[in-house]
């Protein structure tokens, strides 16, 4: 109860005045036909972020075929954060891979199985700064977040603002806690509770199909793994944050969801990484290489643990963000060094 008391002090005076992420407006976030805009992708342009895509491993495609040794077929399936009505137009292989599987994975099963279990998950010690008085902190609103430029730590504060939060939630938020909070995207705030995202529609889907669903990870483990870890912690903050810088239209948004539905994974990676540099410079860099060890080695060598079982009965749809699948530690080439045979299903619309 205390540390409801501090939060609300900290939040309700702020909220009142501060000013919200003003730029994702519904014009701003809205996309009827996604195509590619080349200016979005500047600087440094399609040409360059085109040439660095080439060198990583299986950076196009989102639908995999799995085959174990023994011969059982199972899926793999990239997703995408996002309740835009053709990101959840699922392409039909995919929709009869999820009717077909005993089991569909997905990272994480918001579902609780007990009162207890509910209690836990909204109330994750590590989501918050230990529970003390945070008005004799040496943290002040005017100082920056992880690090980061003023100019960038604002953005952060404003999107606290819109998700609950107050502009001086580094106070109450762990870094762990702060990474968390900012895997929302601004335009996803005008769909809640209405569309889901594509991952949680995939969950209702094998869950309506009648098809078990294995969690890849507990709610929770993230914030857990990054206890002790500030420095992983807000190396995520930053390569997020980033993603907040201000845009004017919408092409940017139009050119992201047309890149994922050409299956063009590898080059959202390097326009990101590129857009990352852009904003941050070489810190940017650095927060890249040290977010990717826990976001895509980490994590994905932990799924590899989780389904090692799974392959040799088959009938497996695996869903994962589809940022994990490329690379030299993405799950194709993972899973190929684990002795499985990974090859892709291009679909319609697709790049080759």
């Amino acid at each position: 109860m205390l540390r409801r008391a501090i939060l609300l002090a900290v939040l309700l005076p702020a909220a009142a005045v501060a000013p919200a992420q003003d730029w994702a407006t519904k014009e701003t976030c809205t996309v009827d036909e996604p195509e590619i805009h080349e200016g979005a992708l500047s600087p440094p342009g399609i040409a360059a972020i085109e040439t660095g895509n080439a060198s990583i491993a299986n950076g196009t495609g989102r639908f995999w075929k799995v085959t174990a040794p023994n011969g059982a077929i199972s899926h793999l399936w990239g997703t995408m954060r996002s309740s835009h009505p053709m990101i959840l137009d699922i392409p039909r292989p995919v929709r009869d891979a999820i009717h077909r599987a005993r089991t569909v994975a997905i990272e994480v099963d918001e579902t609780a199985e007990s009162r207890e279990e509910h209690r836990t998950a909204i109330h994750f010690e590590g989501y918050y700064n230990d529970a003390s008085d945070p008005f004799a902190s040496d943290v002040t609103g005017g100082d920056t977040i992880a690090g980061l430029p003023h100019h960038v730590s604002d953005w952060i504060r404003d999107r606290a603002l819109d998700t609950g939060w107050s502009e001086d939630a580094e106070l109450v938020l762990s870094p762990a806690g702060m990474a968390a909070m900012l895997r929302s995207d601004p335009c996803e705030d005008f769909a809640r509770g209405a569309f889901p995202m594509q991952d949680n529609y995939i969950h209702l889907l094998a869950i309506l199909a009648g098809a078990d669903i294995l969690a890849l990870e507990k709610p929770g483990d993230f914030l857990a793994d990054l206890r002790d870890r500030d420095e992983t912690a807000e190396a995520i903050i930053a390569v997020r944050a980033a993603r907040l810088h201000p845009v004017a239209d919408n092409r940017r948004r139009s050119t992201l969801l047309a890149l994922y539905l050409q299956g063009r994974i590898g080059l959202i990676r390097n326009w990101h990484s590129a857009h990352l540099q852009n904003v941050l410079g070489q810190r940017g860099e650095e927060a890249l290489r040290i977010a990717n060890d826990f976001m895509l080695t980490f994590r994905n060598g932990r799924f590899l643990d989780k389904l090692a079982r799974e392959w040799p009965k088959g009938e497996v749809l695996v869903a994962v963000d589809a940022g994990q699948i490329p690379g030299d530690t993405g799950l194709v080439r993972m899973l190929r060094d684990a002795g499985l045979d990974v090859q892709r299903i291009r679909l319609t619309g697709e790049a080759p």
